[in-house]
């Protein structure tokens, strides 16, 4: 086998890969400012069908497991979290918190196994967490039939809400 022949393969592959992450690179680039954009619609419009209009900031604090806290009007903190269900970061919800107790739960997006996890996202099983003020409450809720893991999931995120909320709030 000649030197050629033996080289040829590599270079040719290494080339290719270097071509496709520039583009990769450039879609990348081209395309931030718009899904920026579509997630923040998407988190406005969740944030206003879930816990009507108003007036919604976010702000600076941080607790571990919180993607976002977002001040209400009324003393109400709603505060984004992504978590595990079924799938890793498959549960992105908004948990709603005023005077201490979940004033309502809402997805942002949900990709669990359809037909099963996706049962979390039914508004009926949401309902069970309202009131809920600490987090043996929050255990207590059922898991949803056939989607335990999802149910857990959603039950962590109430449960790190209802956390953050009472640490933010006494600081």
């Amino acid at each position: 086998m000649s030197i050629k022949n033996t080289l040829m393969p590599p270079i040719v592959l290494t080339v290719i890969c270097i071509i496709i992450s520039c583009a990769l690179i450039f879609v990348n680039d081209a395309t931030k400012q718009r899904v920026e954009k579509i997630n923040k619609q998407t988190l406005n419009d969740t944030l206003t069908s879930a816990f009507g209009e108003g007036k919604y900031t976010e702000t600076d604090k941080t607790f571990d497991g919180i993607d976002t806290v977002i001040e209400g009007e009324g003393g109400l903190n709603v505060y984004e979290i992504t978590t595990d269900g079924y799938n890793s970061d498959g549960i992105h919800v908004l948990v709603g918190i005023k005077d201490g107790a979940v004033e309502g739960v809402s997805f942002i997006s949900c990709s669990e196994t359809p037909g099963l996890g996706t049962k979390v996202n039914n508004e009926d099983y949401l309902k069970t967490y309202i009131g809920v003020k600490n987090e043996p409450e929050a255990d207590s809720a059922d898991a949803v039939t056939g989607a335990t893991f999802s149910s857990k999931g959603l039950k962590t995120a109430v449960k790190l809400a209802l956390q953050a909320d009472k640490e933010i709030r006494h600081e």
